[in-house]
């Protein structure tokens, strides 16, 4: 299996389609069985159907089979303290995913794992998707048998430190009451895995029983000063495989072809020169100064 997130794809951002096309040839000649996109797929899907459709077909160029969750980007963000309107998932922005990309939750078998996909943006939302989401996941991990691992794949980051969270932009994980809910749900059998994106870099993550692995970018990291450090700052995808009755061991790959591209070093930051909606919505970065 191949995961990959953040593409940020966009007829108006061709260094993402260039690393993409990097990354499908990697896939073309790595043959996995699977791929997954871990969100923000497109750079502004939240206001451009253009973008979404874009970003799917994109997708079909993979010569394997996929499955992908939405980002902020995607559908826009949870609601945030202070956020604007603008920038945050709403009914509408969920059903053009939904009409154009696909599902925005799932769940798949592999062996003897359960991999249980949600849309992280959803959360906090106070949407009837959400609450329909609550009742499909309960259901799912009610059902799952003793021997069963079970994998959580959410764009955002689930969990860290406390102090970490607490010294963390409030975007970068899910809200907390979501984790809460989250962890009240998954505290008789935690997942012994949990996938992300949104942060831009890679990082595996032991807290508690559970592997957090992060998912880098395939488009651009963020510079230091706009979100310091705490994994990995490189463009790549990550492969790892299920396998009965072992844990997974995610390897980074960088593909041949793919450019370490860096925001605002290398390339314009896109939200701040766009002429359409997101430019005007201070979109939500996961980390830093202007961008948080």
């Amino acid at each position: 299996m191949i995961l990959v997130s953040d593409t940020h794809l966009s007829r108006a951002a061709p260094e993402a389609e260039a690393n993409w096309d990097a990354v499908l040839r990697y896939v073309g000649l790595a043959a996995p069985d699977l791929v997954i996109h871990l969100g923000d797929l497109t750079l502004d899907g939240a206001h451009s159907p253009a973008d979404l459709r874009y970003g799917r077909r994109q997708l079909d160029r993979l010569p394997v089979a996929w499955h992908a969750v939405p980002g902020n980007h995607d559908v826009g963000d949870n609601p945030l303290p202070g956020g604007p309107a603008e920038s945050t998932v709403d009914a509408g922005r969920r059903q053009q995913w939904l009409d154009i990309v696909g599902a925005d939750r799932w769940s798949l078998t592999m062996n003897d794992w359960t991999l249980l996909a949600i849309n992280a943006q959803l959360l906090g939302s106070g949407l009837a998707a959400e609450a329909s989401q609550w009742s499909w996941l309960e259901g799912q991990l009610g059902g799952r048998s003793s021997q069963q691992l079970t994998a959580l794949i959410s764009h955002k980051p689930v969990a860290a430190t406390g102090a970490e969270i607490a010294a963390s932009p409030p975007s970068r994980f899910l809200p907390q009451q979501a984790r809460d809910r989250l962890g009240g749900l998954l505290k008789d059998k935690p997942p012994a895995l949990v996938m992300s994106g949104h942060v831009h870099q890679h990082r595996l993550l032991h807290l508690d029983g559970t592997d957090h692995l992060w998912v880098p970018t395939t488009w651009a990291v963020l510079p230091d000063e706009m979100q310091p450090p705490v994994g990995a700052k490189r463009c790549g995808v990550v492969s790892l495989e299920f396998a009965s009755g072992t844990s997974p061991r995610p390897e980074f790959i960088e593909p041949d072809g793919i450019a370490q591209v860096t925001l605002v070093n290398d390339i314009p930051d896109p939200y701040h020169r766009l002429p359409r909606g997101l430019s005007h919505a201070a979109p939500s970065w996961p980390g830093g100064t202007g961008h948080s």
